[in-house]
């Protein structure tokens, strides 16, 4: 089979009409999320469809997805669409597979326990206080913007304590990689060989090239200074039952990793939260005179915008799913932008109502997938909840928010929902 060819229809799994070579390309480009949204509605929780020279199976149904996630995730590996992030993360968590990924995740769960990350939240305290303070009330500011500004602010406080590197560069740098992977993605280069050069790519790569020697300074000096609290003296110090660390290129992957998924999503939720806020004055209210309410706010928002719009798996062997036999080789998509709003689950999906997660309605085990599941949840969960619960509830205290834009703003659907230009809104002292 050729290479720039899709693998040949599945016997029995329905699908849209499609033209041949490019597939659902362009509706997909268009519009990611109302297209698979349509495609849920009009042809089930099995829908095959394909995008260039994959086949893709969206995979709707919880008792399906506990087959995806759980019981066949050895027989699973990352999509297409995250290998195309390997440049920038090397074998870092999101990327590794096999018995790499899983003596890398024995190594880091220690740093990412509840416990553990509890001792990061003055920190947190410390930034946001900061942020607050540096705002100009009466102003229009980009929200998107100032949030990873925030949340970056916080990753880089975290994970590298107080080296003494500038690390300035390093927000910037993972920017362009994240800009020229979108255009590999979803964009006209999706149709050309990863291995075909473009100015794009060549940009893409002189930022990593940069990155890897401001991490590699970073890990040299941490070592020099003296191992602290931070996320990266832990990650030096893991050792696994025989003794072994992280070699620096492990600590490098596992370092970009944590600081690339975990400023972005964050940024991500709290600009959507704020904006749902800004135009539901009732739900900000409530949330300024009760600050227990910021969990089951954020659970609302990330329900309806999820940061994480999606998770894609690739067959290694053939698997059962239901009364279907997935061939190898076929892209399986997880997309949370369908599964959160089906009416099956979830009453008047389409409404922001944070009070459905004040009393939890009786969901099926994965209809709810903000941090993915099963043994490749998002390590970093707790800790991303613990940040945007603390930001969320000292800036709906101190601000009000208008929004002077669409809400939501336009996004385009990379590893993350992440809006396509500025989000503007007036920021006025509460």
């Amino acid at each position: 089979m050729s290479r720039f060819l899709a693998p040949p229809p599945i016997p029995g799994i329905p699908g849209p009409s499609e033209p041949p070579v490019i597939g659902s390309l362009i509706p997909f480009a268009r519009d990611a999320l109302g297209f698979l949204r349509h495609c849920q509605r009009e042809h089930g929780d099995l829908v095959q469809l394909t995008l260039t020279n994959h086949r893709i199976v969206l995979v709707s149904d919880p008792e399906l997805l506990e087959t995806v996630l759980v019981s066949e995730w050895r027989n699973l590996h990352k999509d297409a669409l995250y290998e195309l992030t390997r440049p920038l993360l090397g074998n870092g968590l999101v990327t590794a597979e096999g018995d790499e990924w899983k003596r890398n995740r024995r190594l880091a769960a220690p740093s990412f326990t509840p416990r553990h990350i509890a001792r990061y939240a003055q920190t947190m305290h410390a930034c946001v206080d900061q942020w607050v303070g540096s705002v100009q009330p009466d102003t229009e500011i980009d929200l998107f913007h100032e949030m990873m500004q925030l949340t970056q602010d916080i990753v880089l406080r975290t994970l590298f304590g107080d080296v003494d590197v500038d690390v300035s560069g390093a927000g910037p740098a993972i920017d362009t990689v994240m800009t020229e992977f979108i255009v590999d993605a979803q964009g006209r280069r999706r149709l050309w060989p990863n291995a075909f050069p473009s100015r794009g790519r060549r940009r893409a790569a002189l930022a990593i090239a940069e990155l890897d020697v401001l991490m590699q300074a970073i890990i040299d000096a941490r070592r020099s200074k003296g191992l602290g609290d931070d996320l990266l003296s832990q990650l030096i110090a893991a050792r696994d039952d025989d003794g072994r660390g992280m070699d620096d290129t492990q600590l490098r992957d596992e370092a970009i990793t944590i600081f690339a998924a975990g400023h972005e999503t964050t940024a991500t939720a709290l600009t959507y939260t704020l904006l749902l806020l800004a135009t539901h004055a009732h739900e900000d209210q409530r949330l300024a005179a009760d600050p227990s309410r910021a969990v089951p706010v954020l659970k609302e928002s990330m329900r309806l915008l999820p940061p994480v719009w999606a998770i894609g798996r690739e067959t290694q062997v053939p698997i059962q799913l239901g009364e279907h036999t997935i061939p190898a080789q076929i892209q399986l998509l997880v997309a949370q932008c369908v599964l959160h709003r089906d009416p099956r689950w979830y009453a008047e999906p389409d409404a922001f109502e944070p009070d459905r997660w004040l009393d939890p309605p009786q969901l099926p085990r994965f209809a709810y997938l903000p941090f993915g599941g099963g043994p490749r949840v998002c390590i970093g969960n707790h800790f991303a909840m613990m940040e945007a619960e603390i930001a969320l509830n000292k800036i709906v205290a101190a601000f009000r928010f208008e929004a002077l834009g669409p809400v939501p703003p336009p996004a385009i659907p990379s590893i993350t929902l992440r809006p396509t230009g500025a989000v503007p809104v007036r920021i006025t002292r509460r």
